[in-house]
């Protein structure tokens, strides 16, 4: 039986300045291009950074052991609270999948440590319930704020146990590092960040799927989502090949038509964690030598409220993207009957009137509102599609930085702020 394939799917039916096959005939000999350097591996960085475009395929068998048996452990413990310290892409990609995921999660606390705020740690220390678990990722060891924050929960948890070495899980570089040699010292338990995989790029790596599988979420049905998009985005026929025609229509609208930026929408709240991946992927990828758009990210109907007139009506500077979920997982019909007011909405489901929403607000910001707009339609919000829109959305980074001419493996302006943070905490 053949099983057909599960993707998501990308329309540009709202996009007005410049219709698909004009699109294809401007750029496909440039994908071309990048796609036979990204093969020889003579792109920039395409030899060292891109190891996260086939980890599905091979996906280490060992990793995915070591991840189990620790989960096992930490079970017998029975940890039910994990605080999770890290920042940038240390984080965001599995805060974003479990959010996404919301209703295959197991009765786990999580509590995110990303931050230097001393008010937003002391609330955090304030929730600790032991037996607690503490996962820090940091590839390099040395980024402050990962630093700091395991310092200061290591601390917490030694006061709730003089054995408390069971409690961390460590993820950082597989060789090297000031964190490495600090677990080795003390045996605490670690999980590999490969070489190739840099830090915004390694969701499905240990950083994202210790978490994620602890959890609850299915890893093999992540791994089954990154394939396909694998597949999908294997060769770089625009007409095929939905993420280069993604990052293809940014380039255009930011270098010809001069939008600053893109606003990504989501109609529901728990996709929201996929808007903030995003600024990290195409911000830290693209916006380098003066170049690249600018990511806010809305929850509609909710901002249609605070910012609809400034979309509407403001500084066209802007294109929007929509990620829409074709099938929520819940429903509510609503029950108006002999409302004087509201009795045209009596029977329908919420999803159709959420549906209307979406269609309008598209329609009149198109329309009225000289708006470009994308649509991502989304299946489902689920474990196989956090996985394919995981690869998809990096794929679409590093081509729109090769459109850009640009390294979209590297991020210069992040070391500049670490270095001026550090030279001040150390006069």
């Amino acid at each position: 039986m053949l099983v057909m394939a599960e993707r998501i799917n990308f329309q540009i039916d709202y996009l007005k300045s410049i219709n698909q096959a004009k699109l294809i005939s401007l750029y496909q000999k440039k994908v071309d291009t990048i796609y036979q350097q990204i093969d020889q591996k003579k792109a920039v960085g395409s030899n060292n950074w891109m190891g996260w475009r086939t980890l599905a395929l091979n996906y280490p068998a060992d990793w995915i052991k070591k991840i189990k048996w620790q989960i096992a452990q930490w079970k017998k413990l029975k940890i039910k609270q994990i605080v999770v310290i890290g920042i940038g892409g240390s984080f965001l990609g599995t805060k974003a999948a479990i959010e996404m995921c919301y209703q295959d999660v197991n009765d786990v606390q999580l509590i995110w440590i990303n931050c230097l705020s001393p008010d937003y740690i002391a609330t955090q220390i304030k929730r600790l319930k032991f037996p607690f678990g503490i996962v820090v990722v940091s590839k390099s060891g040395t980024t402050l704020e990962p630093a700091v924050g395991f310092k200061i929960f290591q601390t917490e948890l030694a006061k709730f146990t003089k054995n408390y070495h069971p409690y961390i899980t460590v993820i950082t570089d597989a060789n090297k590092g000031i964190l490495l040699k600090q677990a080795q010292q003390h045996q605490w338990f670690t999980l590999p960040i490969p070489d190739d995989i840099g830090g915004r790029f390694s969701m499905l790596t240990a950083v994202g799927m210790f978490v994620m599988m602890y959890v609850g979420l299915n890893y093999q049905q992540i791994l089954n989502g990154a394939k396909q998009a694998y597949n999908d985005t294997l060769k770089p026929n625009l007409t095929n090949n939905s993420a280069a025609l993604y990052a293809c229509i940014r380039h255009y609208l930011s270098t010809v038509k001069k939008c600053q930026f893109e606003n990504i929408v989501f109609y529901e709240p728990h996709l929201y964690g996929l808007g903030e991946q995003w600024k990290q992927m195409f911000c830290e990828s693209t916006g380098k030598k003066h170049k690249g758009l600018f990511e806010s990210a809305s929850i509609f109907t909710t901002d249609l409220h605070s910012l609809g007139q400034y979309f509407q009506e403001g500084t066209r500077n802007f294109y929007t993207l929509n990620i829409y979920l074709q099938k929520p997982q819940n429903d509510y019909r609503l029950n108006f009957k002999n409302d004087p007011n509201f009795g045209f909405l009596n029977g329908k489901k919420l999803s159709s009137i959420n549906q209307a929403a979406f269609l309008g607000t598209l329609k009149a910001h198109t329309e009225e509102g000289k708006i470009d707009n994308l649509i991502i339609e989304l299946p489902k919000a689920n474990a196989y599609y956090y996985g394919y829109l995981s690869i998809w959305c990096a794929m679409a980074v590093a081509i729109e930085g090769y459109l850009l001419n640009l390294n979209p493996f590297d991020q210069p302006g992040v070391e500049a702020y670490k270095k001026r943070m550090m030279e001040g905490l150390r006069r």
